[in-house]
């Protein structure tokens, strides 16, 4: 017998057809001497019990993940483009033209010996925690999001649950899905949080160190990128409304699977002492790269139509920061004008950080603009290869 108000959510009712549902009530009907009521709201069952005794009705609560602290770091090494149009130069290559479509100003380049993805993914971390007002020790989960990870064994989110002194957080692991790889980090672990009775708080947490596999003669990865991490806290609460990370959409052309290769010669040949330094580092292929706006718009439009909102609700938009063009043509398929208001870049501050770009885009806004309550944002990126994701958020 319930005595108290219970909740089931079940998600994904793509994958849930009527004769599940009917099974599963009857079930509810067969074995629990309770009243059901089914609510259909954005995709989502909801499943009510009252106490058949005193016929009271609890009001309903959504079991949502929402960020509540991001931070960033960067190591001090400050790169503006002149250095690298000279070195093209010499090269017989003039990429300032380039560099002015993508909308490059200045990066942040490790100079030293000590710095790697993973002691900038620790020092983001820690700084995502001040922001978010908890203590390491509240974490239960942490994601390492990486294509320069340090370390291939251990996981490098358990060597940053040491460093953290996170010892509550059992859940470790680490993701590669490269550029792509926080979106899709933030979209799992939202969806493991929400079927979790364990998890509360998760960081998620991406490095980069792209200056150590881009080649030098490679206009599209060496003057156009940045080393630096970003991380985020996420919290899973009950609350009345719904709110946080509220779905995803994912497209993969994995016909462009040799354009970007890393390292270029692969993992068992790299360990080979006859194999080149050029070869042990990435490979960039060019390959269109002009229909990853219209997939991102595609997937907006998907999130407008399935959630029943207007586009005028997003007000952020956290794309991919590799270029700027990226955003001028998402909102221009969008019919969104003066795109600068709610698509936020930051590439011209500091280059292209890979898999934490989007992340950057965020921690910007928030640290810089009022973050209006309800509004709606989405992030897009892309990986190598090419695998795509969007996510729609809710503050």
């Amino acid at each position: 017998m319930l005595n108290k108000f219970k909740c089931y959510n079940l998600y994904h009712i793509d994958s849930f057809t009527q004769y599940d549902i009917i099974y599963i009530i009857y079930l509810f009907f067969k074995y629990i001497p309770q009243k059901v009521l089914l609510f259909y709201k954005q995709y989502s069952y909801r499943i009510f019990f009252t106490n058949k005794l005193k016929g009271d009705l609890m009001f309903m609560k959504y079991k949502n993940v929402n960020i509540v602290g991001t931070g960033i770091y960067h190591p001090s090494n400050k790169v503006d483009n002149d250095y690298y149009i000279e070195h093209f130069k010499n090269l017989g290559k003039d990429i300032a033209p380039f560099l002015d479509n993508l909308g490059r100003k200045e990066r942040y380049i490790v100079n030293n010996t000590t710095e790697n993805a993973l002691t900038m993914a620790i020092e983001a971390s820690k700084n995502a925690l001040k922001i978010a007002g908890i203590s390491a020790d509240k974490l239960d989960a942490i994601v390492f999001s990486s294509d320069t990870p340090e370390y291939l064994c251990p996981s490098n989110a358990l060597i940053i649950n040491h460093e953290l002194q996170a010892s509550n957080a059992h859940t470790v692991y680490d993701l590669n899905s490269n550029c792509v790889g926080m979106v899709v980090a933030l979209d799992q672990m939202s969806r493991f949080m929400k079927t979790s009775k364990n998890i509360k708080y998760a960081l998620v947490v991406g490095g980069i160190l792209v200056s150590s596999i881009a080649r030098e003669d490679c206009k599209y990865t060496y003057p156009a990128s940045g080393d630096g991490a970003a991380a985020v806290i996420l919290k899973c609460t009950e609350e009345d409304t719904q709110r946080g990370i509220l779905d995803s959409k994912y497209c993969t052309r994995s016909e462009y699977y040799s354009t970007i290769i890393s390292p270029c010669c692969g993992l068992t040949k790299a360990r080979l002492n006859t194999t080149s330094e050029y070869d042990k580092k990435q490979q960039w292929t060019p390959f269109p790269l002009n229909f990853f706006a219209p997939e991102w718009s595609k997937a907006i439009d998907e999130f407008m139509c399935e959630y029943d909102f207007s586009l005028d609700e997003i007000q952020y938009f956290f794309l991919s920061q590799y270029s700027k063009q990226f955003l001028i043509e998402t909102a221009r398929i969008l019919n969104i004008d003066n795109y600068e208001e709610k698509f936020a870049y930051i590439g011209d501050k500091y280059a292209y950080t890979g898999t934490t770009s989007p992340i950057f885009a965020l921690h910007e806004t928030l640290q810089n603009k009022p973050i209006t309550p309800g509004a709606k944002a989405v992030f897009c990126s892309v990986g190598a290869g090419v695998a795509m994701c969007s996510l729609l958020y809710k503050f």
